[in-house]
């Protein structure tokens, strides 16, 4: 008696702890459930969309960089994504500003031009030298990111900057961003900015992703970038509609159509 006793206890507390591990998942479950919703921004885009470029034949993965046969070939440019704020009619800003103040969006755009899937890469963010000049000083240059700005008179003061390259051009940002050792320490390739920047690269073959802030509260604007093209980008990802200092936004994410060329 005494045994089976035992051998009932032993296995009701072999029971209880199915029970406790099974409870402890399920809260573990719901717990990631949870985040998950809250975080629909850059968090949720980031691990997304790295797993989408995983599976899916979109270009631009690093790999590319790399060409196999001749080492004396030169690597391909580095593909890129672009983040930007757009109206419905693609206005982008006014008189040299954003004419808009939404800091949800600022921090969207830092954890997503900031996070890395190795912890030993860094991303880079390409502007031209307008954009530069925009940021304050005591944020500029972009923290824990290579900060590339585009223009043609090498300024000093900008040269000077840590963590700072210049390039004179998009293709030979790109071209730079492909060698080494910025073939290996660099992840991902943001284009943030300006108008002009944006209008060459937005749709261009490049581009393998388009982060945009939509705004669709009615903002007059005096610089425009083209829309995106349904025929190379189809919608991947969109938050739901978010309200801040009375405008009204989204987050949406746009890949490129799998083996689309142009």
């Amino acid at each position: 008696m005494q045994m089976l006793i035992q051998s009932c206890t032993q296995k009701s507390m072999l029971f209880s702890k199915v029970l406790l591990s099974s409870a402890k998942n399920s809260f573990c479950n719901n717990r990631l459930v949870s985040a998950a919703s809250k975080l629909q921004r850059a968090s949720y885009i980031t691990s997304e969309y790295r797993t989408y470029r995983r599976s899916s034949t979109v270009s631009g993965d690093a790999s590319r960089s790399f060409p196999s046969g001749d080492a004396n070939l030169h690597p391909d440019p580095r593909s890129y994504e672009v983040v930007v704020a757009a109206t419905h009619d693609m206005g982008i800003g006014k008189d040299g500003k954003l004419p808009w103040r939404l800091p949800s969006d600022l921090n969207f755009f830092k954890k997503l031009t900031l996070t890395t899937s190795n912890p030993g890469k860094k991303n880079a963010v390409v502007m031209g030298r307008k954009t530069w000049e925009s940021i304050p000083l005591r944020y500029r240059p972009l923290p824990g990111r290579l900060n590339v700005v585009l223009t043609r008179s090498g300024s000093s003061d900008i040269t000077a900057a840590e963590n700072v390259v210049v390039c004179g051009s998009i293709p030979s940002a790109l071209e730079l961003l492909a060698e080494a050792p910025y073939s290996f320490s660099i992840e991902r390739v943001f284009i943030i900015g300006g108008g002009q920047i944006l209008r060459e690269t937005i749709n261009a073959p490049g581009c393998d992703a388009i982060h945009i802030t939509e705004i669709e509260t009615s903002i007059k604007c005096d610089t425009f970038i083209p829309a995106v093209d349904s025929s190379l980008f189809q919608l991947w990802y969109s938050s739901l509609p978010l309200v801040e200092n009375n405008i009204r936004y989204s987050f949406v994410t746009y890949v490129r159509v799998k083996n689309s060329e142009k």
